[in-house]
């Protein structure tokens, strides 16, 4: 159901609309904090303007722009605010367009509302698309030395592959390998949001934003840990590869 037709339900929907941004914005990896106010303005201009869209519609248009499904890719400036919102969403309704031209999804034989329409590619299409975003993260790395966001949709990919193996009951032995890495992920942070406030030490906004950053990282409730250690074990695989001169393309067939 749309946002409009669930509008009798509004503190479920809240909730739903709530979860979506939450998530969508911690998987975007944006240094700048949103806060509750430019969190309200958001879900205000969904009610409104976006309101012929469904709660899962929301999430999948800022998951397209994870993915770079898109043509072009959103600048942001490290702050998801409303006007980077309202971007996605416009390049969510053109991409909604396309894709019912191009499987000629008409009104009677449409998808249910809460459908999400990228499920109707085929599953040789889906890999395609995997398939050019680890290309494309491995080639950034392998060109300059880094790796850019988004990529934990990358990450991801690389582990449901099994070429890159997470700690669990079952992989006991790389728990500590697991645990170095993310003592060195906090303390990549932590640099990282300290610069952030020596090179913004005169917008007083933007370091009082930080430092509510800095105080959950102390207190390890701060996700962009969990986030810096999915790029750090993408960098050591990437490396690897590269150094025992292996090409990505090994790992796409």
């Amino acid at each position: 159901m749309t946002i409009r037709e669930r509008l009798q339900d509004d503190d479920g929907l809240t909730i739903l609309i709530n979860q979506a941004l939450t998530k969508s914005i911690g998987l975007s990896g944006m240094k700048e904090k949103t806060d509750q106010l430019m969190l309200d303005e958001i879900i205000k201009m969904l009610f409104t303007v976006y309101d012929h869209l469904t709660p899962d519609e929301i999430y999948k248009a800022f998951e397209l722009e994870r993915m770079r499904m898109y043509e072009t890719k959103t600048e942001h400036f490290q702050l998801f605010d409303t006007g980077y919102a309202a971007e996605i969403l416009k390049k969510y309704l053109d991409w909604k367009i396309d894709i019912k031209t191009k499987y000629n999804i008409t009104k009677s034989n449409s998808l249910p509302a809460n459908t999400l329409l990228l499920s109707e590619t085929s599953d040789s299409e889906k890999k395609k698309i995997m398939d050019q975003a680890i290309t494309r993260c491995f080639e950034e790395f392998a060109n300059q030395g880094k790796i850019n966001h988004p990529f934990v949709h990358v990450f991801d990919e690389l582990v449901d592959r099994k070429f890159i193996k997470k700690a669990t009951e079952d992989t006991p032995r790389l728990k500590p390998w697991y645990d170095e890495r993310r003592i060195i992920a906090h303390a990549e942070v932590e640099k990282e949001l300290l610069a952030q406030a020596e090179n913004n030490k005169d917008n007083s906004k933007k370091v009082k934003s930080i430092r509510d950053e800095l105080n959950l990282l102390l207190d390890n409730k701060s996700n962009k840990v969990e986030i810096k250690l999915f790029e750090i074990v993408l960098r050591e695989f990437f490396q690897k590869r590269i150094d025992l001169q292996l090409p990505i393309e090994e790992l796409l067939k």
